[in-house]
């Protein structure tokens, strides 16, 4: 085993002994609030609007018949900018978020609850959720380096060579990194 894999063991297990210490409904709540709710919700929106916005076409058509054939620039521009679309996906926002919210508020109190079953599968599910986030973290560091090339990457990939955890494989399938054919700089 090389340095990078006792690292690697470092990571996992310290990710796992965070993610249990913490529990599955924090870590929920955390990785569902502010910012990072926000994104959620936008592609939830994004996936679920386009998905169903032919089905709603009947509705939005209805809408957009109150300013139909009106005169003046104030029904042009509603005209233009499809404020019927615009209407549909920000009720849909709404929708989402409060789903989410109310989602993510249930199952972090069934999660927290004193119950010695539910308090194992809190810690559990909070390990594994923890330890996904360290592997994307790390999955993401890998693909940068390579896609940025050069010195760095070189290095790592040297270093990674001889791999038990096969790291070396992970990050030339990751970022299709091969040292001997990049020059300093290239992107992978």
């Amino acid at each position: 085993m090389i340095l990078a894999d006792w690292i690697a063991i470092g990571v996992v297990l310290v990710c796992l002994a965070i993610g249990a210490l913490v529990g599955f409904g924090k870590w929920l709540k955390f990785f569902t609030s502010g910012i990072f709710g926000f994104i959620i919700s936008v592609v939830v929106c994004a996936l679920i609007g386009t998905t169903f916005l032919t089905a709603s076409e009947p509705l939005l058509n209805a809408i957009s018949s109150l300013w139909a054939g009106k005169e003046g620039w104030f029904f042009d521009i509603l005209d233009k900018i499809h404020i019927e679309t615009v209407l549909y996906f920000i009720m849909l926002f709404v929708a989402v978020q409060i789903v989410r919210i109310i989602f993510v508020q249930i199952v972090k109190n069934v999660c927290e609850s004193q119950n010695g079953f539910i308090k194992f599968i809190n810690k559990t599910l909070g390990a594994l959720l923890f330890l996904a986030v360290g592997v994307f973290i790390a999955l993401l560091a890998f693909a940068i380096i390579g896609m940025m090339g050069g010195e760095t990457a070189t290095k790592l990939s040297d270093g990674l060579q001889g791999s038990l955890l096969r790291l070396d494989l992970v990050f030339k399938n990751l970022t299709g990194f091969v040292a001997e054919k990049l020059p300093a700089g290239a992107i992978g």
